[in-house]
């Protein structure tokens, strides 16, 4: 028989979570300051740092409402939920702004809304509801196919805008289905074909169609002589998946990818330098981060920062920000934040009894983690550039509610981690 939802405590929510997020919140806020200290304007809402207070403030309300909210029926709608993300996605391709060349936001007057940003907290839920159905298996085919198509639509959707930043972040919840059951070979495979896609672009189609076909020979000719075992048709199958790889790579980078994507690829690739076009922002940045030192300059000799040689400096590029004002103490001691926040929350799901609840714990933890470690490698020049923010770090109000509904909605199912919902 199942227990009624008791009504928690604060105590019974986990303050360490609570507390990660609020410090993390206020060295968002100080640090989006910083970015303006020396051009603060008078009216007070028409500074980055003052809106970052305004969106901090409406994420109270949002945590105090989702203290209201019930579980189960979080649980009951969650497919409901899903497709109301879906449908999002849909109308801003209708009737979205275009914002530099994106169609990506709402508009409405002065205030602007993301869709994509709310679509990871809706298919986080639409992905545990189908996961944790009594009749799911995902060492089946179909209910495989299920899952990846789930991820999948909302990807294509945000292609579409275009908005590959966002995109590639929802291919994180790929971990998910690994904690869920998914063979470890499927993920060497995707590792593998990622391999041969940066070595494409790297090496170019024809090098590489060429030594692919080598190494089959020499592979095939050494099993067979000296293990004298016929592996012809498997390595066959692996030869076909190279080979369209290779093909397919050439395509994307050639006919998809704008030229300011395909530049930076090649700069982070070492194929090309642009240190006063493409490669700008990673210059100033690199200068920025390495001439902060081990205490930082302050807000008054920071010179990258405060002479605006970084362009959105308070939004997916702040951890320059961070490096230049606070140096190598305060980029550790961020790291060293999110770190924790990222354990604490793997903890939490571990100890889940619902599976539901354990998803979406794990959905959370896979969303953060490539915010955090994608946004810090973009910085420093080992992933190109493609806009992602740092979560509760970087300004935005979009970025910072879907975060926080996200994580406040896994504490939640945590505080009632006892019952049977």
């Amino acid at each position: 028989m199942r227990n009624k939802n008791r009504r928690v405590n604060v105590t019974d929510y986990d303050w360490i979570s609570i507390l990660l997020y609020a410090g993390l919140i206020f060295i968002g806020i100080l640090s989006i300051y910083s970015t303006e200290f020396n051009n603060l304007k008078p009216h007070f809402l028409k500074n980055f740092y003052s809106k970052q207070i305004l969106w901090a403030s409406i994420s109270i309300l949002i945590i105090i409402g989702i203290g209201f909210l019930s579980i189960r029926k979080i649980k009951n709608y969650a497919s409901i939920i899903y497709l109301f993300g879906i449908f999002s996605l849909i109308l801003v391709l209708i009737f979205g702004a275009n914002i530099n060349g994106n169609k990506s936001w709402f508009r409405f007057g002065n205030f602007s809304i993301q869709p994509a940003e709310f679509a990871k907290v809706t298919t986080v839920l639409g992905l545990a509801a189908l996961l944790s159905d009594i009749d799911f298996d995902l060492k089946k085919i179909k209910d495989f196919f299920k899952a990846t198509l789930l991820i999948f639509i909302p990807i294509v959707l945000i292609l579409l805008q275009p908005d590959l930043g966002s995109a590639i972040v929802f291919t994180s919840l790929f971990m998910v289905l690994y904690r869920e059951g998914i063979d470890l070979k499927y993920y060497i495979l995707i590792f593998y074909i990622a391999t041969i896609f940066i070595l494409t672009i790297y090496f170019g189609k024809n090098l590489l169609l060429l030594f692919s076909s080598f190494i089959f020979l020499i592979l095939n000719a050494a099993f067979y002589f000296l293990l004298k075992k016929n592996f012809i048709l498997k390595s066959l199958i692996f030869l076909g998946i190279t080979f369209f790889t290779i093909l397919s790579t050439d395509f994307v980078f050639k006919k998809i990818l704008k030229p300011h994507q395909q530049n930076r690829i090649e700069i982070v690739l070492g194929k090309k330098k642009d240190d006063q076009g493409t490669g700008y922002n990673l210059k100033q940045a690199l200068i920025a981060i390495g001439s902060g030192g081990f205490t930082g300059k302050g807000l008054e000799m920071s010179t990258q920062t405060k002479g605006y040689f970084i362009p959105e400096q308070h939004t997916d590029w702040i951890f320059t920000v961070i490096g230049e004002r606070w140096g190598f103490f305060g980029a550790i001691l961020l790291i060293t934040l999110y770190l924790t926040l990222l354990y604490r929350i793997l903890f939490l799901a571990e100890r889940q009894k619902q599976k539901f609840s354990r998803i979406v714990g794990y959905g959370l933890l896979s969303i953060l983690l490539i915010h955090f470690s994608l946004n810090l490698l973009m910085v420093l020049g080992i992933f190109p550039t493609i806009g992602i923010p740092l979560p509760f770090i970087s300004y935005g109000g979009s970025s910072l509610w879907a975060f926080t509904i996200l994580l406040f909605l896994f504490l939640k199912f945590d505080a009632h981690r006892k019952e049977d919902w």
